[in-house]
């Protein structure tokens, strides 16, 4: 199967106290794995702060813990700390003990959301999807296509959410059935900021249409 990239906003999965935990650090990014050791899963991640502060070793939140620092550094008004950090979940470790399923680079949690891809067998892929999206509701699936691969995605999360809320309220049936305002409402935006990116989303996907039909 081909690689997959799944998308939650910050609104599905901000329930998580774990998740709550992390947005107190401006970005989460998976770096690699460093494989299942005494039935944990060990993934190397980059934790970006706006100060020196990061979570210590021994740190452990739900099922996930802080094993250790790597190396920290610091760019403009950030500083970066590379971490291993340890899985204990059954939910995690079981779907990479067969060796046929991996993270793939573009795994990340910020303030945006958290991005999820991977790659590898076809039923293991859709195991784990099964389990995830029963602890958070997906706001998008993305299959790769060929050599293009997963990671240029023509829309935002925030368009795609607007899209669909949109879309399901009848704003593309005629005659309109909502308005900016109510959909704007729905999303706890502003009605500019729904506008903006509602021409944005449209705009992306009409090229995309096009291009395709080439």
């Amino acid at each position: 199967m081909r690689a997959v990239r799944v998308e939650c906003a910050t609104s599905s999965i901000s329930h998580d106290f774990r998740v709550r935990k992390a947005l107190e650090f401006v970005s989460w990014d998976y770096r690699g794995n460093l494989g299942i050791i005494d039935g944990k899963l060990r993934l190397m991640i980059e934790c970006i702060t706006t100060d020196s502060q990061c979570l210590p070793p021994g740190f452990s939140i739900g099922g996930i813990s802080v094993v250790e620092v790597l190396e920290e550094w610091t760019s403009d008004y950030l500083t970066h700390h590379l971490l291993v950090l340890e899985f204990n979940s059954e939910i995690i470790r079981d779907f990479f003990s067969g060796n046929d399923l991996c993270i793939l680079a573009g795994t990340n949690l910020t303030s945006s959301g958290l991005v999820l891809q991977f790659s590898g067998r076809q039923s293991s892929i859709v195991k784990i999807l099964n389990a995830i999206q029963t602890e958070m509701p997906f706001e998008r699936i993305t299959r790769a296509k060929k050599s293009k691969g997963i990671s240029n995605i023509s829309t935002t999360l925030q368009q795609h959410r607007i899209i669909k809320v949109a879309h399901t309220n009848g704003w593309y049936e005629v005659p309109k059935k909502t308005s900016i305002r109510d959909i704007a409402a729905k999303l706890g935006l502003s009605k500019s900021t729904v506008a903006e990116q509602l021409v944005k989303a449209e705009g992306e996907i009409v090229r995309g249409f096009l291009n395709n039909s080439k």
